[in-house]
């Protein structure tokens, strides 16, 4: 049996209890860095083995390590410096090593080979007669490794074989490698059995723990998944792949900067390669830590051309405050992506990072109609992210521009699935600043008919709108009239405490409906009462103290009380 298997597991588990010699550690550190996707610590710790004293054990952790750090996209360089290794592992056997023999069958495999593969593994485990445990082991595993040149079939026949003739009952390796199988099968439950095997025979293996962690996030078992993962981290905080499954756990439910923080934690702990990064750029966005997003877009620019990065440091520049870089970045994006994954959304943040350049910039006018543009543009893409017209409306509103303001809420309203009353109410009031009047009075009466008497003061508003819509009008009856309006108001206020905590308005109301009673109803007294009112919250009120005495006939009648006593224009 080859001495590697007598000596360790690639784990690090002892298989027979024999102490470690100083070259049998050493391979063993190097197999826990591999585990722990640290790989460049792994290549250096066998690196330093095979310096001081190559063996066949030796080499084949170096072939082997080098197809697992990048069994998901092998590239023809590294494989071939596998193969040099397990050769090298061979030809220190006169007979040549099956060990690195079954090394030079995964070369196969990661060439995908799969036939070629067979023929090795057949002729390799006819020559050991199908007793030697590890290289039963060895096959089976490595028929698991390399995705789109797998058999979990061929897997489980091997693994169950080594189960069968092996006597050792402290090695969970097996195990772990027939959970592999049977999740490549997709079979869940029977993957789960062996892992928990693998447990019964060493708890504190943290390989253990990551996959079941795996098994439970996929089969949606949340309270097992976070069980598995805290016993993980207990195990060995420093194995980095148990800290994946942790940022997935917390992304599950949302808790996006727990996630971020466990994706970096698994950076720190492991080699961090450029896969690793880039999901950790895309939690850390959602999480909104920007200076992480761009300091880690900033390391791999030399070894990622995905474009997404292009867009996530471009929105993580503009949420910065930095609307010029904002707008170089995303229009990279866009030249370079492809068309099918350009959204509404990233011509949106070119329009407003366009809005958000400063004033004092050269021409700033051509800016804000740049800006417009690409945020039409992201409109007409369906992007329903952001509202873009309501962020328009309340840019021009800020800067006066309320004819501007009222058009883009406008936009806002429409094209909104479920309007907010609130931005009708800010529309009606912006028609007002703006003096059309009869657009203010009816937005304002759907404001009316959706609040009704939950906001006392919208009567108050429409009908001041109605009295500049229809000043002509001496009657105060003219269409609906302000006075129904203004009685609704002051009868939603019928406590001196509420009229004064609205006074200006109460005020309004009140001399509005004097000057009706006076020239409509002829009712002096009534008119008189409501002039009185007015002095208790304003005493001074000069226009107020100048009708009470024409009611009371003290000066004669000059004008109208209904021209008189009209509101002065401004905020409402």
């Amino acid at each position: 049996m080859i001495k590697i298997m007598k000596t360790l597991a690639l784990t690090g588990v002892l298989f027979f209890g024999v102490l470690f010699s100083a070259k049998s550690q050493s391979v063993d550190d190097a197999v826990k860095h591999l585990d722990a996707e640290r790989y460049t610590a792994a290549a250096k710790a066998i690196d330093q083995v095979i310096a001081t004293n190559p063996s066949t054990d030796a080499y084949f952790v170096k072939g082997y390590s080098l197809l697992r750090s990048t069994a998901e996209s092998l590239q023809a360089d590294v494989i071939k410096q596998a193969q040099e290794a397990f050769e090298k592992g061979n030809a220190l056997d006169k007979k040549g090593d099956p060990l690195n023999t079954v090394g030079l069958g995964m070369v196969k495999l990661a060439s995908k080979d799969i036939a070629g593969a067979k023929l090795i593994f057949d002729e390799v485990l006819k020559r050991t007669k199908s007793k030697d445990v590890e290289i039963l082991y060895r096959v089976g595993e490595a028929y698991t490794l390399f995705p789109g040149a797998t058999d979990p079939a061929e897997a489980i026949i091997n693994l169950n074989m080594a189960l069968e003739k092996s006597k050792v009952k402290d090695n969970p390796e097996i195990y772990i490698a027939l959970a592999d199988a049977y999740l490549i099968k997709g079979e869940g439950g029977d993957a789960m059995n062996a892992l928990q095997n693998a447990e019964r025979l060493n708890k504190k293996q943290a390989r253990i723990y990551e996959k079941m962690s795996k098994i439970w996030l996929q089969s949606k078992n949340y309270k097992e998944a976070k069980e598995t993962i805290d016993k993980g981290v207990a195990a060995d905080p420093e194995h980095a792949p148990i800290y994946k499954y942790l940022s997935s756990f917390n992304q599950t439910f949302a808790k996006f900067d727990l996630s971020a923080a466990a994706a970096k934690k698994y950076l720190e702990k492991s080699d961090g390669d450029c896969k690793a990064k880039l999901r950790y750029v895309k939690l850390a966005f959602i999480a909104k830590d920007y200076d992480n997003v761009l300091k880690t877009i900033n390391d791999i620019k030399s070894c990622s051309n995905d474009p997404i990065v292009l867009r996530l440091a471009g929105i993580a520049k503009f949420e910065q405050k930095l609307p010029l870089e904002a707008i170089e970045l995303l229009k990279k994006y866009v030249e370079t992506a492809p068309k099918e994954e350009i959204l509404g959304l990233d011509y949106g943040y070119m329009g407003r990072s366009y809005l958000d350049i400063p004033a004092e910039e050269p021409v700033k006018s051509q800016n804000d109609s740049l800006g417009m543009i690409y945020v039409e543009k992201a409109v007409a893409l369906g992007d329903t992210a952001f509202n873009y017209y309501k962020d328009l409306a309340e840019r021009f509103k800020a800067a006066k521009k309320y004819d501007k303001s009222a058009l883009y809420l406008e936009k806002s309203l429409a094209t909104s699935k479920k309007p907010d009353v609130g931005d009708y109410a800010n529309l009606g009031i912006l028609y007002y600043q703006l003096k059309n009047w009869e657009k203010a009075d009816t937005t304002f009466g759907k404001v009316l008919s959706v609040y009704k008497d939950a906001w006392p003061a919208a009567y108050a508003i429409r009908a001041q709108i109605q009295v500049f819509r229809y000043q002509g009008d001496s009657t105060f009856s003219a269409n609906y009239g302000a006075y129904p309006l203004y009685e609704k108001f002051l009868s939603l206020l019928p406590t001196e405490e509420l009229r004064a905590k609205s006074a200006r308005d109460v005020v309004g109301a009140l001399i509005y409906l004097a000057g009706r009673e006076y020239a409509v109803t002829k009712d002096t007294a009534k008119a008189a009462a409501y002039l009185t009112e007015v002095l208790k919250y304003e005493p001074n009120n000069a226009r107020a103290k100048e009708l009470l005495d024409m009611v009371n006939g003290v000066t004669p009648v000059t004008t109208a009380p209904a021209d008189s006593t009209k509101p002065k224009e401004g905020k409402i």
